[in-house]
């Protein structure tokens, strides 16, 4: 049998796990080594559950996929009025920090619309038609997505 050493474990914390060792009548080794079976039992029961209500991977796809494009079209909007002939990063940047959920994720990292638009280049006239997603921007998005992927199976 493995044998696990851990280091570092937070006072509130040992204490609550010395308390529930106790309480079932385990030593802390055989609480915790409890508890680690039934949080991966619960974890890999939500994955099957997950993977089979709703598709797995393929409904956080989907999701994800009318989310983005409901940004790539305002980016598209942005990028038009700006005059430039590509949808960049930033003018998808720009879309979601108009979204009242994302909007604190990202200025909680740096991004505000003073960075973003410094990031711009200077406007020129505006576009009539809509521009063309750039490589970088969709290569954004596409990181985006397996990160929301990864999350959504954690």
């Amino acid at each position: 049998m493995a044998t696990l050493h851990v280091r570092n474990v937070p006072d509130e914390l040992y204490e609550r796990l010395r308390t529930a060792a106790e309480e079932d009548g385990r030593s802390i080794g055989a609480e915790a080594t409890a508890l680690l079976r039934a949080a991966l039992f619960d974890r890999e029961e939500r994955q099957r559950s997950l993977q089979g209500m709703v598709g797995g991977k393929t409904f956080f796809r989907r999701h994800f996929a009318r989310s983005a494009k409901l940004l790539v079209a305002r980016g598209q909007e942005i990028a038009a009025e700006q005059g430039s002939a590509e949808v960049l990063p930033p003018h998808v940047l720009l879309a979601m920090l108009e979204d009242d959920a994302l909007r604190p994720t990202l200025e909680r990292g740096g991004v505000t619309d003073e960075t973003v638009r410094a990031a711009l280049p200077p406007p020129a006239r505006r576009l009539e038609s809509a521009p063309a997603l750039s490589t970088d921007a969709r290569q954004m998005l596409e990181r985006a997505l397996l990160a929301s992927l990864d999350a959504s199976l954690d």
